[in-house]
């Protein structure tokens, strides 16, 4: 699967561990570089567990477009999927492009 970054801010961050580290701390950066992992191995959305550790779920409301992996026990990566012609999709078996919204603990809100 494709990873993109919504800001160049974001993609540098994605790409560099100690821009990781230094944004989210060691243990974080690690987990975010595991799920990044995940996704580069996956040919689609549906590869990747709904259950613990990434437990990816759909998000509701504002953000119904939009799905999260976990990442520790508040922060979840954020991200909207897109097909093969490059159309936002919320149809986990055709989403081969993810672009990650951001990085962030939404429960705190």
């Amino acid at each position: 699967m494709e990873i993109l970054g919504a800001t160049s801010k974001l993609t540098k961050q994605l790409n560099n561990h100690s821009l990781l580290v230094r944004a989210y701390g060691a243990d974080v950066a690690r987990r975010i570089e595991q799920r990044l992992f995940e996704f580069e191995n996956a040919v689609t959305l549906t590869e990747i567990s709904h259950l613990p550790p990434p437990r990816l779920h759909s998000l509701t409301g504002d953000r119904s477009n939009q799905f999260a992996v976990d990442v520790s026990a508040n922060w979840r990566l954020v991200f909207e999927g897109y097909n093969g012609k490059d159309e936002l999709s919320t149809t986990k078996s055709e989403i081969v492009t993810i672009q990650i919204l951001g990085i962030e603990d939404y429960h705190g809100r």
